[in-house]
């Protein structure tokens, strides 16, 4: 009985092992994406050097802003979270700090926005349809991959 239930445990640490493997190399394979989806659009896009480096430019300053506004939404969570943690809040001191979490998330919208705006308008006509149509099925992928993500988090 006893190398039965050892059995038991050694197969359920020994399943549980692989699958945590299995995530991890799913997420470190999302690093890359992001520098692929890059290689991927200048060259579907045939960029010229002169766009390329002014988009490489418009990314990396993308990716700054978006450091600091993702670091002001983490901040107004966690002055939510204390306000909630010492108790005895008021309403307008609950909808204050939802009020400015929502205006973060807002702020960091518009980057995006503004951001594809900024690479759009350095592209020409034909480059622009292309831009279009990879960004749509991007949209697409990127849906499906939250999609499946939330029936994972659904199961567990």
């Amino acid at each position: 009985m006893r190398i039965l239930n050892l059995a038991g445990i050694a197969a359920i640490l020994f399943i549980a092992l692989i699958s945590t493997q299995f995530s991890y190399g799913q997420m470190r394979g999302r690093g890359c994406y992001q520098s692929d989806h890059h290689k991927m659009m200048k060259e579907k896009l045939n960029l010229t050097d002169t766009q390329s480096e002014a988009v490489e430019e418009l990314h990396f300053s993308h990716k700054r802003e978006m450091i600091d506004l993702k670091a002001s939404i983490e901040k107004k969570q966690l002055d939510k979270q204390e306000l909630l943690s010492k108790g005895n809040y008021t309403r307008d001191d609950y909808l204050g700090n939802v009020k400015a979490i929502s205006d973060a998330k807002d702020k960091m919208a518009l980057a995006r926005a503004n951001h594809r705006m900024d690479v759009y308008d350095l592209l020409t006509e034909e480059q622009r349809k292309t831009f279009d149509e990879m960004k749509c099925r991007m949209g697409n992928k990127m849906k499906m991959r939250k999609m499946k993500h939330r029936r994972m988090m659904d199961k567990s």
